[in-house]
């Protein structure tokens, strides 16, 4: 894995963690360091295969 790759990963990551806690894409965006939410928003998808929202909702419905 190359740095960049790792560095992506880590951000996927806590994405993942702030999407279960609730924050909004926005914030998330702005909080890792991504120019816009569409750019936060396309690199979730590639890594989720999901959107923010989407993830959002098969966490809390598997959590209920």
């Amino acid at each position: 894995m190359s740095l960049g790759e790792w560095r992506q990963r880590l951000r996927y990551l806590r994405a993942v963690d702030a999407l279960e806690c609730g924050q909004s894409v926005q914030a998330i965006s702005l909080d890792l360091g991504f120019s816009t939410p569409s750019a936060f928003i396309a690199m979730f998808q590639r890594e989720a295969g999901l959107s923010p929202e989407q993830f959002r909702r098969e966490f809390l419905a598997n959590a209920a």
